[in-house]
């Protein structure tokens, strides 16, 4: 299938959007760019102009830390000249000084408001900032210059496409989405050409980063099928982690697998993308990635379509087995996956608390508390969600002085400094070394996986510190009551 003709099956449906206003994009944008003032000419500082040509004969060689210097002093000569700030933002920018950078191009902006670069970078970085209007302004300056290349454009028409939603401007929206197909096939096509990794996963972090994660899904998936198997491994690994952040359900995901798996033939994954393995493991891990980042239906649908090619690989069935209880309680297919996991690898810690859990939920927790206990004492490293739930089993059994001292084991290894910073290492570690990007700071990660049960966990500290019995939400049970 030619990679034109697959984008224009799954991307956005632009085409099909018709909007019934009667302005052209071109004059909603140039309302929004507002009045220009262009800055009156100033003469030429002689000993600053030095400093800048000496600038840039060092950037030109690559030595940007020595051109920052002269650049920095250009600008202290010649308070006036823009050409100084923008050597001095492209310097620090490739130094890895990005804020130092963005100031920089501000400081652009205030002696030429028509600057290019400027109105773009300064446009994208106010987007992220939150500050809209700014954005919008800007923005819509650098579109009426129309001279930016393919990858910019996308850039700066994303951005435009999620600030003018975000502020409401329906029609706007309607009229920018309609002539937006041909932008975003102009910059994959650049991409897939391009074929660096690097550059894939700048322009995707770059998406996610002003808010538009639908996009960046979509430019993952329409250009995977067609890019070297290096680059092609980074973009099959990123794909259900941005269809998680853009609060998709996986179909994306497993219609991109499927186009170059139809069966269970091998895809490549990051980071080990020169060991390409069977398309049921790369759903099965593509769940667990959207597992980390809270998409239940994701992962539930991705290690269901895993389990449809290797219906007895045992992480994944107790991984759809443990995700489908929290949805959807203790159904009878819930229960009869909970005890296929155990039949298969009875001994791994991570399945003996989900049937632990499992029999919490169906009312039975006397057969949860042997679970949970194997569970913990075959650990490496001590579960506090396993403590939780042997609390939980505990306490519903009567034995109200375990569940305490199960309670306050939960609580003392989630309140420890170590355990949470060799959390947020792990993650990091994963942005750096898997993803290539990352949707969240490890904090707001944190606080998603673990921050939930030590929360739960105080409160029913709390609660018995009071004299009340705490609260214990299990899953549903399979007639659906609670």
């Amino acid at each position: 299938m030619r990679w034109n003709c697959f984008i224009a099956i799954i991307i956005l449906g632009a085409s099909s959007l018709q909007s019934t206003a009667q302005n052209s994009a071109e004059e909603y944008i140039t309302a929004f760019a507002g009045e220009l003032q262009v800055a009156a000419s100033s003469p030429t500082v002689i000993q600053a102009a030095r400093e800048y040509i000496v600038g840039k004969q060092f950037a030109n060689q690559g030595k940007h830390g020595h051109a920052v210097q002269h650049f920095a002093r250009a600008t202290e000569l010649d308070l006036y000249a823009p050409a100084p700030w923008v050597g001095l933002a492209v310097s620090l920018s490739e130094i890895g000084r990005h804020e130092q950078s963005e100031e920089s191009w501000r400081e652009v902006l205030l002696r030429n408001p028509i600057h290019g670069d400027a109105l773009l970078v300064v446009g994208l970085a106010d987007a992220r900032l939150g500050k809209y209007e700014s954005a919008l302004r800007n923005l819509s300056r650098r579109w009426l210059q129309d001279d930016d290349a393919p990858i910019e454009s996308l850039l700066r028409d994303a951005t435009l496409l999620v600030v003018l939603q975000t502020l409401n401007h329906e029609k706007a929206y309607k009229v920018l989405r309609t002539d937006f197909q041909l932008t975003f096939d102009s910059a994959v096509s650049a991409l897939i050409g391009n074929d660096n990794r690097g550059a894939w996963l700048g322009v995707l972090q770059q998406l996610v980063d002003i808010g538009a994660s639908a996009i960046a899904t979509q430019v993952t998936a329409a250009g995977a099928p067609h890019v070297s198997p290096k680059v092609q491994g980074s973009l099959l690994t990123v794909l259900p982690l941005l269809e998680a952040s853009s609060y998709g359900d996986g179909s994306i995901t497993e219609q991109v697998y499927t186009l170059l798996a139809p069966t269970n033939e091998l895809l490549h994954i990051a980071p080990k993308w020169n060991e390409p393995v069977p398309k049921s493991e790369a759903l099965s891990t593509a769940a667990q990635t959207m597992s980390i980042v809270g998409s239940v239906d994701g992962a539930i649908r991705l290690n269901a379509a895993s389990l449809a090619i290797d219906p007895m690989n045992a992480l994944t069935v107790n991984n759809l087995a443990w995700m489908s209880l929290l949805r959807d309680g203790a159904t009878e297919q819930v229960t009869a996956l909970c005890k296929l996991a155990y039949e298969l690898a009875p001994d791994e810690p991570y399945i003996m608390d989900t049937l632990g859990w499992m029999y919490v939920a169906l009312g039975e927790p006397g057969k949860g508390v042997p679970l949970f206990v194997d569970a913990l004492r075959g650990s490496n490293q001590p579960n506090p969600e396993t403590y939780d739930h042997l609390g939980d089993a505990y306490w519903l059994i009567g034995n109200k002085n375990s569940a305490v001292r199960a309670w306050q084991t939960a609580a003392s290894i989630l309140n420890t400094k170590e355990s949470k910073q060799a959390y947020l290492e792990g993650f990091n570690e994963m942005v750096r070394s898997v993803w290539g990007i990352s949707v969240a700071t490890s904090e707001a990660m944190y606080d998603l996986e673990l921050g939930e049960i030590a929360r739960r966990v105080m409160r029913k500290l709390a609660a018995v510190n009071n004299g009340e019995d705490p609260i214990i939400i299990a899953p549903k049970t399979k007639n659906g009551a609670q």
